[in-house]
This record gives C-alpha cells, sequence and structure tokens, in this order.
C-alpha cells in the first residue's frame, strides 16, 4: 500500500515540477527577446543567491544524485573523499576566479568563453575561438547525454514497468528542451535556483529520515563492517603510488581539478552584478556543496546497509550500481511528499546541469560562429537561431544514449568533466592570474587539454584494469605544462588597452 500511495505522489510531484519549470522558462522568454546578452547572460544581473546557488546545481548534477549515491552505496565510507575533492575545487572557482573572471569578461564584453579566450587576445584569425567552440560542444554533448540518460534511469527505477528508460530519457529530455528553448539562460538560473534548494531537503531529509530508522550512524557502520570492514572504514588502505592514484582519483581529491574548466559554472561568474556578489556568492556555495555531497554519500550508505541486512526491495541493487539507491529507497522509505520531492529533486540535478550545459553550447555555436563570423552581427538578436541550436544539440545528445545502457558516474567525469577541466581550467588560470601567458601558449595548452583526456582513458586506463590513473589530473597538469612553456618561448599578449566590444 505504501509504495502504490508513493507512486502516485511520485507522479503528482513530477506533474508539478514540469509545470514550474515550464511556467518560469515561458516567464523568462519575456526578458530573453530584447539580446544575446539578455538570453547568454541574463543581462549580466545575478545576485549572490541566484547566482551561487544556480552555479552548484549546474555543477552538480544527476552524478551527483545517483552517481555518488551509488558510490557510496558500494564503497561505503571511502566515498566521502569526494566532499573535500569538491569543496576545494568551489573554493578556488568562488575565492580566486569569480571576481577576475567577472571584472575581465565585463570589461570586454565578452557573452561567452570563447568570446573571452579571442577578445582577451585580440586574435585576428579566430583559431582559438574555432577551438573554444569544437571542445564546448563536443565535452557538452557527451554530458548533457549523460544527463538524458540519468533520467531514463530514475524514471524507470520509480515507474517500472509503466516508463522504460528510453521513454524517461525522452520525457526528461523534453522537459528540458522546452524550458530552456524558451528562456534561454535566465530560465536557466531561476529554475536552478529552485532546484539546488530541492537538492539541498532532500538530500538532508533522506539521510536523517532513514539513519533515524535503523537506530543511527553508530548502527549504520556496524551493519556495513559485519559484512565487509572497507565499506566503514575511511582511509584508503593503499600504499606508496596507490595511495597517489587514489588521492588524485575521480572518487578523491582528483576532481577539483575540473572545476575552474566548466563553462556552464564559469558563465555564472560573467554574469554577476558586481564584486560583492562574488565573495557572498562563494559562502553560500561552498556550504550547499559540502551538505548536500555528504548526504548523497550518507544516503547510498543507508541503502547498502538495508539491502545488506535483507531488506526485500534494496536486495536486487547489490549485483548492480546501486545508482538508483536513492530513488528506490524514497519510493519504499520515505512518506507522503517527501516521497514525491525525493524524484523530483533526481530530475532537479539533471535538469540543472542540462539546461545550463545546453545554454552555454548553444552560445558558443550561435554567438562565437554564427553571429561573428557568419552573420558578423555580434550583440544582436538572434532569439530564433538561439533557440534552435539549444534545440539541435539537445537532440543529438539524445541520439548518442538512447538505446544504450550508459554509467552515468564514468561517462561525466572520466569524459565530459575531465575534457572541460582540461582543455580550459589550466588556460583561464594562467590568463587570468599570469601576465606572461601567450595567445600560443593558450592555443597549445588548450589543444593538450583537449586531446589528453581521452587518449589517456583510451589508451592506459582501459587496458591497466585495476592499475587506472584519473586522466583528468594528468591532463591538467599536461595542458598547464605547455602554456606554461609555449607563453616562456612567444610574446605575451598586449599590454594595449583593449577596446570593449559594442
Amino acid at each position: 500500500m505504501l509504495i502504490a500511495v508513493n507512486t502516485q505522489v511520485f507522479v503528482w510531484s513530477f506533474v508539478v515540477y514540469t509545470l514550474a519549470v515550464v511556467l518560469v522558462g515561458v516567464y523568462s522568454s519575456r526578458f530573453a527577446k530584447r539580446s544575446d546578452e539578455d538570453f547568454f547572460l541574463a543581462g549580466r544581473s545575478l545576485g549572490k543567491w541566484v547566482g551561487a546557488l544556480s552555479a552548484s546545481a549546474s555543477s552538480e548534477s544527476g552524478w551527483v544524485t545517483l552517481g555518488l549515491v551509488g558510490m557510496g552505496f558500494t564503497t561505503g565510507v571511502q566515498a566521502f573523499w569526494m566532499v573535500p575533492g569538491c569543496v576545494l575545487g568551489y573554493t578556488f572557482n568562488w575565492l580566486v576566479l569569480a571576481e577576475p573572471l567577472r571584472h575581465r569578461s565585463a570589461e570586454l564584453g565578452s557573452l561567452t568563453l570563447p568570446d573571452f579566450f579571442s577578445q582577451h587576445f585580440q586574435e585576428r584569425k579566430p583559431i582559438l575561438r574555432t577551438l573554444t567552440v569544437l571542445v564546448i560542444v563536443v565535452a557538452m554533448m557527451l554530458y548533457v547525454s549523460a544527463q538524458f540518460a540519468a533520467a531514463g534511469k530514475s524514471f524507470a527505477a520509480a515507474f517500472a514497468p509503466t516508463i522504460t528508460r528510453e521513454s524517461g530519457l525522452l520525457i526528461g529530455a523534453a522537459i528540458v528542451l522546452f524550458y530552456t528553448v524558451t528562456g534561454g539562460f535566465r530560465a536557466a538560473c531561476w529554475t536552478d535556483l529552485l532546484q539546488a534548494l530541492l537538492m539541498l531537503v532532500v538530500l538532508v531529509a533522506f539521510p536523517i529520515y532513514a539513519l533515524h530508522g535503523q537506530g543511527g550512524l553508530g548502527t549504520l557502520l556496524q551493519t556495513l563492517e559485519a559484512h565487509d570492514p572497507k565499506l566503514a572504514t575511511f582511509m584508503p588502505q593503499e600504499s606508496g603510488w596507490a595511495l597517489v592514484g587514489f588521492l588524485i582519483s575521480s572518487s578523491g581529491l582528483g576532481i577539483n581539478f575540473g572545476y575552474p574548466g566548466q563553462p556552464h559554472v564559469l558563465v555564472r561568474f560573467m554574469a554577476l552584478k558586481d564584486k560583492r556578489e562574488a565573495q557572498m556568492g562563494g559562502i553560500i556555495a561552498i556550504l550547499w556543496v559540502a551538505i548536500v555531497l555528504s548526504g548523497a554519500v550518507t544516503a547510498g550508505m543507508a541503502v547498502r546497509a538495508l539491502a545488506l541486512g535483507g531488506t526485500e526491495w534494496a536486495q536486487p541493487m547489490l549485483g548492480g550500481d546501486g545508482e538508483t539507491a536513492l530513488v528506490m529507497g524514497s519510493k519504499h522509505l520515505l512518506p507522503g511528499i517527501l516521497a514525491g520531492m525525493a524524484l523530483a529533486a533526481v530530475l532537479a540535478a539533471i535538469c540543472s546541469t542540462a539546461d545550463s550545459q545546453l545554454v552555454v553550447a548553444a552560445s558558443a555555436v550561435a554567438n562565437d560562429i554564427y553571429a561573428h563570423l557568419i552573420s558578423k552581427r555580434p550583440g544582436q538578436n538572434h532569439a530564433w537561431f538561439n533557440r534552435l541550436v539549444v534545440f539541435g544539440i539537445g537532440a543529438g545528445a539524445v541520439l548518442m544514449v538512447i538505446g544504450k545502457k550508459v554509467q552515468v558516474f564514468d561517462l561525466v567525469l572520466d569524459y565530459g568533466w575531465a575534457v572541460l577541466g582540461a582543455a580550459f581550467g589550466p588556460q583561464l588560470i594562467l590568463v587570468l592570474l599570469w601576465r606572461r601567458a601567450s595567445y600560443a601558449g593558450c592555443v597549445g595548452g588548450m589543444l593538450t587539454g583537449f586531446g589528453a583526456p581521452i587518449l589517456w582513458q583510451e589508451l592506459y586506463n582501459k587496458t591497466h584494469p585495476g592499475e587506472e590513473i584519473y586522466n583528468l589530473p594528468v591532463a591538467f597538469g599536461l595542458a598547464l605544462l605547455v602554456n606554461a612553456t609555449i607563453s616562456l618561448m612567444t610574446p605575451p599578449r598586449t599590454k594595449d588597452k583593449i577596446p570593449v566590444s559594442k
């Protein structure tokens, strides 16, 4: 009886959530018609709360509510190593990069990351602009496809057998595409604010409720330890290079290398109103991510303990990846509205990243290719073309994963996250913080950061099972080294004042 009631609440929560985001998208379209700056940067009007929480929600996608929960389910306490890794990334982004990027992009009149790099170096031929667009489109297609796959997996777990993975994927994609095509960046930010708050509520409430039902954290750890001591051990068992490999892995501190290179997060910094909003936004964002990620790991551990303790509905997950632990746990444990909110939170995490990535990828094509190189009318209103590109990229992402079984955690962190982090992170850091950074160095570093994660993953990690080294720190270090070396060998950027784009 409980399951049937919760299923009904799931449906109504889904309907209410869908209507809410669609209405926000329709309302936002009133503002998105004015100019490309309104569609892609919300007129540079973001305050601390919208900026911080929308950046956070767009950064922590379905990999948190599915992937990280699944990691807590599979590895236990050691999954908490992800928390300091992400907090380090947030701290560096908000306290070191946010204000310089906000100030410099406004000074140049940059609407996008390709705009920023191209205008900063005053390039005559659009080599860097085109390269940046290529990286964004390729990586974002991978990233968005992972989000849609996560939607399919979530809906299938909640509504099986009525909804399959394929139909769930199409439903999630349709929701995101509708309000993003309609409202652009402003719709993404406003809905992401609500989605961040929903994720916070659910990933605090569910672990507390689940722990209370099992007699507290101590009892949960005892259950895990009785079946496998590693599940209740925080310190890794590895030593030497194996320990280093663990610490810089995607399951440890290595994830923080990706944060400086995520365009869907960086664009929030470019859209902030002023310096004070950046400073206060950083505090809000850091607190949010620490709480949400800790809750996700705890949720996975709680469901694993139930499965090991013989709970019938949880036991089938022992033979899988545990990525549906939050959905299934909410469906069977939580009362009334909380159960529906949990499904909405999973969908919120997916939507809040997919919408932002679609806008960023579309802006790269519409603004940096069409407006600058084809129509040669940057800054004008290209509303219909912008929306057509958003839809086209979203449709392409659906085609990449429809009918395929996808591991959300791996696809996001090993490919989308790693490529963006290595291609853009080192280059942006050097441009903003080192006057000696050169145009040639940026091109060389970006090419290295684009290719190295994919090559390392395919040529080393897949041929050395059990000895994998996370591709992001390796590629990040190589890109930084290449950029710095070439920059020292070539002239730095001009010291002349760069005119502001009109």
